[in-house]
């Protein structure tokens, strides 16, 4: 194919430029995407094969131009919803740039999304976005006229107020935007075009627009518009050709040779761009009073030129309008000649008269030799691929056998197709194995019909041509008719769906003639059955029937399934939830199915059971049930088809005679009763509480009641499912008076602290209880506080009564003890407290004084004014001032003489007494007495026998010794 590529491109640099100014080149409608869409714009990244593409709504999509792949990326920037996306384009399949009707640029990075603002340098709204694939865009700050080149990759952004540069690999704005209103018209990976209003102006009626082309140099030059011109007042698009085009980004004299194009809603204008400073110099106009929105051009095959311009590129122009897609010849600069090409403009009536919003060339090669292989057209209604075709006007003559009918030698090249069959005809892909398909009808191009294979229903001349959109190459195949001949004309008219019972079989047919075949299926399978009818159907499935009128075209009738229908479980329903006693039940048998719709169904036949018994004379759809038991029904259609429902258990309700109980044999005035009934409410029964006849609304459903009121008191049950009811015997609730009752004291004495008094309770009947628990009538009390009696009737009647005993309190006496010493004589008076009734000293009545001489204890008792009386012992105890000293003790621990106890020594604290035996030892030593000796050394007694003592005083002022006898 190479071989044969190149040899063709040699015979092309040999053409002869008679055609010059002649259509030379033909579109064929390779592929629809994005259908129905209003696709706004579209950009090709030009470094991989991917393009970005802008549709109304803020929807984006990523396609791959080489699998045609169709990604939706419009969830990814759905947090932008509410903004207006103007532009897109993009970096790679990973990097894309959104611009926003603002300040913003939407920065989409392998899946992360930033949002570049003026905070990052942008200046003013932008309007217009590209990438600088050629590297060859330059920069402008004031003052006019100094420039830079940044070397860095750049995002080009046109905004109202200037023009930025973004190096999207450092994520940096890069420095010397300019300062004026900037658009970018052009960004691809050969050309580039934008506004430069810091170049100046001219003082021509016309507004002048200044615009910069780059192709490796900058070149300025001016567009025409405004000021009501014939040129129009609203500029949508602008582009520039070189004219001497040799190399993809390579012009011979750019300067002079450069071309600027420029589109308003008045049509497409034409100058040179070295003379474009005034509007008076030459110019073109095209496609006159026709919207242009968008203008690009498409490079071709290396044939034009002469030996000093030689093998220069076809470029044609590409025009985008309101009434759909224009194209040029061949434009360049022909030697000798003015350097404004000439241009013819044909429509491109594959589309339409649709609104072209934009155009991108597809390019796949960038380097020589160059391939730009499709055209990309933004549509308001999709997106549409168009492939290039130079050959037919280099060498339209050859001929190639490359197509066949599928199934068919090479050799047939004509088949009948019976009815609404299909053929197939196909690329044989040996001969021309990378070549571009487009198919025609009866001479006629059909539409994104460009695949190996045709699908052919319609009778006609077909054929296809196999082109290269990149190189002279161009094939017409072979010619194929197809004849399309009536089909069998059949009926099959039965329903979708057929139901048989079960058990029973279903016959299918058709019209039978005998100048057709027939053959039928079964979910999908050949039967093997090739007559008219299908009898004796047993099985469930989906049947079909083809009929042919000429061999081997086969008419399908429709798809009929067939089910045989299993009688379903009889459903048995009673006439009521529940019966009484005494009452009728009703049975009815339904079956759940629309027998209308089976065919052959037959009349039911029914047979009623109770308790698994046949009921012989039970052959209706109902039975009439008086009996308790479990009934079921068992039904029976086609033979052989019988279903019998599920036992339902009959019963009828007997209510018993509810009791009422009370929660006290007897009520007395005041008491709240409580009557209640022990019957258990599942929820189907309904309780109401009735006095004298009257239901009482606040006690429905309730099992017990409060009660205040004396009267007759009845409760019913009714059953919620039927009318079955019971009422109880009537209870007469009465409450009784309560019983009178007195409560007296019986004074014995005075009432003082610890004797007693008697309280007495008075009353006619009943029972007493006092709050000490006694239950007699009469109790005796001896302290003071509240007493309770309760007289309790055989009614339960409870009458309370309180009495209160208050107990006078006893004198207090606190008389001291008193001393006296018996060896001299001495006598001591006693006197109570004044005050006082009467006083006894030792059981005798005195006054308030007592004096005795008599050591011992003396009784003092006291009586008040109550009579209640005090009485006190007084501790009268020696304290003599001699000491006497005991010669014997018997500590034999009888209580009497067990010490050897001193007179005399009392309180002495600086007494010594010290005690030792016959051989003079120290066994016993005081300092003070005030525990006397016990006989004891060293926790143990001594023996008996004669001791000695030494005792000194400084109160006595002298020695005392002597001996002492212990006896036991």
């Amino acid at each position: 194919m190479s071989l044969l590529r190149n040899l063709l491109l040699l015979a092309c640099l040999l053409f002869v430029y008679a055609a010059y100014g002649q259509q030379d080149v033909d579109f064929h409608l390779n592929g629809t995407f994005l259908a129905g869409k209003n696709v706004l714009k579209v950009k090709r990244d030009f470094k991989d094969p991917y393009l970005w593409v802008l549709v109304q709504g803020n929807q984006v999509y990523r396609i791959n131009s080489t699998t045609k792949t169709v990604d939706d990326y419009t969830a990814q920037f759905s947090a932008y919803s509410g903004q207006q996306f103007v532009d897109i384009t993009g970096v790679s399949d990973k990097l894309v740039y959104i611009a926003l009707n603002s300040a913003n640029i939407l920065e989409y990075d392998n899946g992360a999304i930033r949002n570049i603002s003026a905070a990052d340098g942008i200046v003013g709204v932008v309007n217009s976005i590209g990438v600088d694939y050629t590297g060859s865009y330059f920069s402008r700050d004031l003052p006019p006229g100094s420039g830079s080149r940044p070397n860095a990759p750049s995002l080009l952004i046109g905004t109202n107020t200037g023009m930025c540069h973004y190096d999207y690999t450092n994520k940096v704005m890069l420095p010397g935007s300019s300062h004026v209103p900037a658009r970018v018209f052009e960004a691809t990976y050969r050309t580039e075009m934008f506004s430069d209003l810091e170049a100046g102006t001219d003082p021509d009626p016309l507004i002048l627009y200044p615009a910069v082309g780059l192709v490796n140099s900058i070149l300025v030059g001016y567009l025409w518009y405004g000021n009501n011109s014939s040129y129009g007042n609203s500029l949508n698009t602008a582009y520039y050709t070189d004219g001497v085009i040799k190399d993809i980004i390579q012009a011979y004299y750019p300067d002079g040779y450069m071309n600027f194009y420029w589109g308003t809603e008045s049509g497409l204008f034409q100058n040179i761009r070295a003379y474009s400073r005034g509007s008076g110099s030459p110019q073109k106009k095209y496609l006159q009073g026709i919207n242009v929105n968008k203008i690009a051009s498409i490079y071709g095959l290396k044939s034009f030129g002469n030996s000093a311009f030689a093998n220069l590129i076809k470029e044609n122009l590409l025009v985008g309008t309101n009434q759909g897609l224009y194209f040029s010849n061949s434009g360049y600069w022909q030697p000798g000649a003015s350097t404004m090409p000439n241009y013819i403009f044909f429509h491109y009536d594959g589309l339409g008269s649709k609104k072209i919003n934009d155009v991108e060339v597809n390019a796949t090669s960038y380097t020589n030799p160059v391939c730009e292989d499709g055209v990309w057209v933004a549509a308001i209604d999709g997106l549409y691929l168009l492939r290039p075709d130079y050959a037919p006007y280099i060498d339209p003559a050859k001929k190639i056998t490359a197509i066949q009918f599928e199934g068919k030698t090479s050799d047939v090249n004509e088949i009948q197709v019976c009815g609404s069959a299909a053929a197939k005809a196909f690329v044989q892909t040996t001969v021309y194995p990378d070549a571009t398909i487009q198919w025609y009808k009866n001479g006629q191009e059909i539409p994104n019909e460009s695949n190996p294979t045709l699908s052919i229903t319609q009778a006609g001349d077909y054929h296809a041509v196999l082109y290269d959109p990149c190189s002279p190459l161009h094939f017409e195949s072979n010619h194929l008719t197809v004849t399309v001949i009536s089909g069998p004309v059949f009926s099959f008219n039965y329903p979708d769906n057929l139901k048989y019972c079960s058990g029973s079989s279903a016959t299918l047919q058709t019209d039978n003639n005998s100048l057709y075949q027939y053959r039928w299926y079964k979910d999908g399978v050949l039967n093997g059955n090739t007559t008219s009818t299908l009898s004796n159907i047993t099985q469930p499935g989906k049947y079909k029937v083809e009929v042919s009128a000429c061999s081997g075209s086969w008419v399908p009738s429709k798809e009929v399934q067939i089910d045989f229908i299993k009688m379903p479980v009889p459903l048995l329903t009673p006439d009521k939830a529940a019966y009484c006693n005494g009452e009728q039940a009703i049975l009815s048998a339904t079956v759940p199915i629309d027998a209308t719709g089976i065919v052959n169904w037959q009349p039911y036949q029914y047979r009623w059971y109770k308790d698994g018994v046949l009921l012989n004379s039970a052959t209706a759809a109902t039975l009439n049930v008086t009996q308790p038991g479990k009934y079921k029904v068992e039904v029976t259609s086609c033979t052989g088809n019988t279903a019998t429902s599920a036992e339902v258990q009959i019963s009828f309700i007997t209510l018993a005679v509810p009791v009422i109980k009370a929660d006290k044999p007897a009520y007395c005035v005041g008491d709240v009763a409580t009557l209640s009934t022990p019957f258990v409410n599942d929820g189907t029964y309904t309780i109401n509480w009735l006095i004298g006849g009257s239901v009482i609304p606040s006690a429905k459903n309730l099992s017990s009641i409060l009660l205040s009121t004396p009267g007759s008191y009845t409760v019913s049950i009714s059953s919620n499912l039927t009318s079955c009811s019971q009422s109880s015997v009537a209870y007469p609730l009465s409450f009784d008076p309560p019983p009178s009752l007195i409560l007296e004291r019986i004074i014995n004495t005075t009432l003082c602290d610890g004797q007693t008094v008697d309280l007495k309770a008075n009353y006619p009947f009943g029972a007493v209880k006092w709050s000490t628990g006694e239950t007699t009538d009469k109790i005796s009390v001896k302290q003071s506080g509240t007493y309770t009696a309760t007289v309790k009737t055989a009614a339960g009647c409870e009458v309370p009564k309180d009495i209160t005993v208050q107990f006078l309190p006893n004198p207090v006496l606190n008389m001291p003890d008193a001393t006296l010493c018996q060896f001299t004589n001495e006598q001591v008076t006693l006197t109570a407290p004044p005050g006082f009734v009467s006083y006894q000293w030792n059981g005798q009545t005195g006054g308030q004084t007592y004096t005795t001489n008599t050591l011992g204890q003396v009784t003092l008792t006291v009586t008040d004014q109550n009579g209640c009386k005090a009485s006190q012992t007084i501790n009268i105890t020696s304290h003599c001032k001699d000491i006497h000293i005991p010669n014997t003790f018997t500590p034999n621990g009888d209580g009497v003489n067990d010490k050897w106890v001193i007179a005399g020594l009392e309180g002495d604290a600086s007494v010594n007494v010290k005690i030792y035996n016959r051989t003079g030892a120290l066994i016993f030593q005081s300092q003070g007495y005030a525990v006397p000796w016990d006989g004891t050394y060293q926790n143990k007694k001594v023996p008996a026998g004669v001791y000695y003592y030494v005792i000194t005083a400084k109160g006595a002022g002298q020695v005392l010794s002597g001996s002492l006898t212990l006896i036991y």
